[in-house]
């Protein structure tokens, strides 16, 4: 019996050691991997293109690969929705651990306290092309890191050209060329449009070609009934209201990519769009600046700004992806396979190569390089609500064909009033 006994005791304390032997090895193997099980990132984008997605998708699955432990799970939201929806689920206690962000909403995001500060990370300014570090700051602090930074162009159908006798828009046109273009691509048929000159002429666009736009650089002064920008909304309500060359909103409905399904010669595009269309679409095409307007060949700045919410779990682990995206390996991939302008100098010259880059791609080239784009929407908390009032009131100008200088008159008298600006 007391051989039987101490034989289990003796087993006992093997049990016992073992245990707290395995339990040894398995906190080194959790300090050493820094989790205990796999953490899953959360990003809110507004890409939903199947394509786009897909593509999207084989960067993250690059991160997890090179980053074991760490999955990557994108989360969408309409781009029209898409500042209230991050707002919304950073209330409601269901923030994303990462955030592309609208640059209009920056200015707003900061002040509710909903961006991380990135100013304490170490970050390469020099791995970063000129002035593309400031574009995620916000009174000197980095609350976001860059993944791409581009422009807006204007791509057009080839064949239409050709079939039109219509020469190729050049590097140097100008709102007089471009509108004589699009008159003659537009076609009426028993008094029915049958083909449009333009899909889509962004308003924006026109602003900043022309010298116009809603608030200052700066963010103290409306510049909504300048002369500018009175010109700029004019010329866009023309083109829909008085030249035709551009589909009403009545026009519109029921119709998605005219420019692609060959019902419309032109289209505001950008790299973006590059990999769709040369899966999906028949015809030749290609790419050319935004027209000229009084303030020369310009165009806005169209980048894509990356946070982290504030309220993240895996602080570490999110900033891990947000490197990974915009100075790591994710900077090479994307210049390969989703015509996303990289922001590295070491991929500068990636622009004219780039996954399905059209001919002309080195206009774009020389626009970033040249300095030609220009931001638009100035960091102050209140220019996202300015620019969402703004759209109704240029709505309502096409719609009704009101006057402009009018219409914004009264609206700028407004926003003065509203948010105490001169």
């Amino acid at each position: 019996m007391r051989n039987k006994k101490g034989l289990g005791i003796l087993l006992l304390s093997l049990v016992f050691a073992l245990s707290v032997f395995l339990t040894g090895c398995g906190s080194k193997s959790d300090s050493a991997s820094g989790n205990s099980e796999d953490v899953t990132l959360r990003i809110l984008t507004w890409n939903n293109n199947p394509e786009g997605t897909k593509l999207e998708g084989e960067i993250f699955k690059a991160f997890e690969k090179e980053n074991p432990g760490i999955k990557v799970k994108p989360v969408y939201a309409p781009y029209d929705k898409y500042n209230d929806k991050f707002l919304t689920m950073s209330a409601g206690g269901d923030q994303p651990d990462l955030v592309w962000l609208q640059p209009s909403a920056m200015g707003q995001f900061v002040s509710k306290g909903v961006l991380m500060d990135l100013s304490d990370r170490k970050i390469n300014k020099d791995e970063y092309m000129p002035n593309v570090l400031e574009l995620g700051q916000v009174d000197g602090k980095q609350y976001a890191l860059i993944r791409d930074a581009s422009t807006q162009m204007i791509g057009y159908n080839k064949d239409m050209f050709d079939a039109a006798g219509v020469p190729y828009p050049k590097d140097d046109w100008t709102w007089d060329d471009f509108l004589d273009a699009a008159k003659k691509l537009t076609k009426v048929e028993n008094g029915k449009t049958t083909q449009f000159g333009i899909e889509n002429f962004y308003l924006s666009l026109l602003l900043t070609s022309n010298g116009g736009g809603l608030v200052s650089q700066d963010g103290k002064k409306v510049i909504i009934d300048s002369p500018e920008t009175i010109e700029a909304v004019k010329f866009a309500r023309d083109l829909i209201n008085k030249y035709h060359v551009q589909p009403t909103s009545a026009q519109s409905q029921g119709m998605t990519n005219l420019f692609m399904t060959g019902k419309a010669a032109m289209k505001i595009t950008g790299p973006w769009d590059w990999a769709e269309y040369n899966k999906n679409v028949k015809f030749k095409w290609d790419i050319v600046p935004v027209p000229a307007g009084k303030a020369g060949n310009i165009s806005p700045a169209a980048y894509l700004p990356i946070g982290i919410g504030k309220s993240t779990k895996h602080p570490e682990e999110a900033y891990k992806l947000l490197q990974f995206l915009t100075t790591g390996k994710g900077q090479d991939i994307q210049a390969k396979i989703i015509s996303a302008v990289p922001t590295v100098k070491r991929n500068a010259d990636q622009i004219t190569t780039m996954a399905n880059a059209p001919e002309n791609a080195k206009s774009l080239a020389n626009i970033l390089s040249e300095g030609k784009t220009v931001m638009t929407a100035p960091y102050i908390p209140a220019y996202s609500e300015i620019d969402s009032k703004f759209v109704p009131v240029t709505d309502n100008i096409n719609l009704k064909n009101l006057d402009p200088a009018k219409e914004l008159k009264k609206f700028a008298d407004q926003v003065r009033r509203d948010y105490n600006l001169k």
